[in-house]
């Protein structure tokens, strides 16, 4: 026989007795395709009827156990390599743990005393009132807000005064002696005041008012209202002019003192007070009373000789300095005559034209 032939009877018989096992690997990896195809839905039977999520490992992955052999499984019970995955759907159901109970770390505020179903004191209805609302501290104002402020309180009370006394005053002349006012040019006096509030005091009132031509300013002065003054006198031709000073006046503190702080404007005016330095207040103002009556005298002097000017000085009396009674308009000097006791006969006598200097 030849060694072909030998060899081809060899092998048949091996390729008959592996007959066998190809059979049962073919039919192996028929039962393994038969449980890998559900599994990959990823929803096991058990777990799609209670909602739960997919198993986190799929069962492909999973090896069959050893020594058993794989096969199809039994009706309502899941294969040995699906259990791993019910029980990781299980696992990844979430728990329903009871939620845990913490402690706030701040301390909670106390609940509002207003009844907070009801509407906060701003809110209203439309075309309802208005509740009463919450009180709240206005924050004080800046200096120059109160300041503002005060001096607007302060010119409307004066204002107000004004207009009130007017009224007092319309009411008490008649409405002819209005008329004669407001016609009226010709005073029969010229007054030079001081222009601080005690200056004119109780010159002004009853039918005196229509009869005085009066200039205020600092320290009732010839100097500082030369024209006005002059006015009075030449053009309206009043036969008197008169200068009036008062307790405590301002002016006359300031010259008799260092006053080189204020304006150069205020400067010039107290410089025309010639006044000891240092002197108190009443005989500063007695003092600048006579050299004004002295510069009108000389600064009109043809009314004077020619007896058609009379030249006067008073002092407004609030403290009774003087003795002859508090708040009393005293005459201090009558063309240039200052004694006391002079100056009373002449007032009895009525010789408000004399003058001294001129033997008269």
């Amino acid at each position: 026989m030849s060694p072909r032939l030998i060899g081809s009877c060899m092998v048949l018989p091996l390729l008959l007795s592996l007959q066998p096992a190809w059979a049962d690997d073919a039919s192996g990896n028929q039962v393994q395709q038969v449980i890998k195809l559900p599994l990959k839905l990823n929803k096991p039977p058990q777990a799609a009827e209670h909602g739960a999520a997919p198993a986190a490992k799929p069962a492909a992955e999973a090896k069959p156990a050893e020594g058993k052999p794989e096969g199809k499984p039994a009706e309502g019970k899941p294969s040995e390599a699906a259990k791993p995955a019910a029980e990781a759907a299980k696992k990844a159901e979430p728990a329903k743990a009871a939620p845990e109970k913490m402690e706030p770390g701040v301390p909670m505020a106390k609940p509002p005393t207003r009844d907070l179903s009801q509407p906060s004191p701003e809110v209203r209805a439309p075309g309802g009132k208005p509740r009463a609302a919450h009180r709240v501290k206005p924050r004080r104002p800046a200096k120059h807000v109160e300041k503002a402020a005060g001096e607007a309180g302060q010119v409307k009370g004066v204002v107000g005064s004004i207009l009130k006394a007017n009224s007092a005053y319309i009411a008490k002349h008649s409405p002819g002696y209005l008329a004669k006012l407001g016609g009226r040019a010709a005073p029969r006096a010229t007054v030079v005041a001081c222009s601080s509030p005690g200056g004119n005091v109780g010159m002004l009132g009853g039918e005196a008012d229509a009869d005085l031509f009066v200039i205020s300013n600092l320290g009732n002065q010839l100097a500082s209202s030369e024209g006005s003054i002059e006015y009075g006198v030449r053009d309206l031709r009043t036969p008197l002019l008169m200068f009036v000073s008062h307790t405590g006046c301002g002016a006359i503190k300031a010259a008799a003192g260092d006053y080189s702080n204020l304006g150069p404007a205020v400067q010039k005016e107290l410089d025309n007070i010639e006044i000891p330095k240092g002197i108190d207040a009443t005989n500063g103002a007695l003092i600048n009373i006579n050299n004004q009556v002295e510069g009108a005298i000389l600064k009109f002097s043809g009314e004077v000789e020619a007896g058609r000017l009379a030249v006067l000085g008073g002092y407004y009396d609030f403290n009774n300095d003087l003795k002859q009674g508090r708040g009393k308009l005293v005459i201090t000097n009558i063309n240039g005559e200052t004694d006391p006791a002079r100056i009373r006969e002449l007032i009895r006598s009525g010789r408000y034209f004399h003058y001294g200097f001129m033997g008269r």
